[in-house]
């Protein structure tokens, strides 16, 4: 299984990096605007390999429990954006709680700057719950929560991290992955039904508080 993903983004352009596919000699490593490749990999497609000054670096990698605090802030961000009150400390020891108990995965995309390397902020999140299906009998994941930080929105950030989650569920040998969203959630619906989801047109889903 991969640790991470790292993507850089040139001129408007994503980039992305793995480990044991980016791996080019050094007279490839860059080229000339004039030249283009495309490369079809497992996270992605590199369009273009271009010259130029890195802006932002970004990394998706999955998310430990030292990183519950930054994770717990940005979770705060999303229960507020689902007109909850805030409650930081709340939602930080949430998910200190997931992760302690191993209840969630989460994978987090963090940013850096080229000119400013170093540990970075945290630009989003994908928050997975492990769940089974009786008639398949297998495993599945439910895609609970995915949110970006609006600092760090239009980067490709929200699909980079479902891929890594779809990766990760494919690895632990899951037959598929749930997710809902709000019907007026349109941006989500076009963004999901692109990673192939399909919506559930043969089922009623009900819900009761207690």
């Amino acid at each position: 299984m991969i640790k991470s993903i790292v993507w850089r983004r040139l001129y408007g352009i994503i980039l992305i990096e793995v480990e044991y596919i980016a791996n080019f000699d050094a007279d490839d490593e860059w080229v000339d605007r004039s030249k283009c490749r495309k490369l079809n990999k497992k996270y992605g497609e590199i369009s273009s390999l271009l010259r130029g000054k890195e802006q932002m670096v970004y990394r998706v990698r999955r998310a430990g429990l030292d990183d519950a605090q930054q994770i717990g802030e940005l979770f705060n961000q999303y229960r507020m954006f689902y007109n909850q009150v805030s409650d930081t400390e709340g939602a930080i020891k949430y998910i200190q709680e997931r992760l302690r108990k191993n209840e969630s995965v989460i994978w987090m995309a963090e940013s850096e700057s080229e000119l400013e390397p170093g540990p970075g902020n945290i630009a989003g999140f994908v928050q997975l719950y492990p769940s089974f299906s009786s008639v398949s009998m297998s495993s599945i994941w439910v895609l609970n929560d995915l949110f970006v930080h609006m600092d760090h929105r239009k980067q490709g950030i929200a699909r980079q991290l479902m891929q890594a989650a779809q990766n990760f569920a494919s690895e632990t040998g899951a037959v598929r992955i749930t997710l809902s969203t709000a019907i007026s959630n349109t941006q989500a619906q076009a963004l999901y039904e692109s990673e192939g989801y399909a919506k559930d047109n043969h089922f009623l889903y009900y819900e009761r508080n207690v």
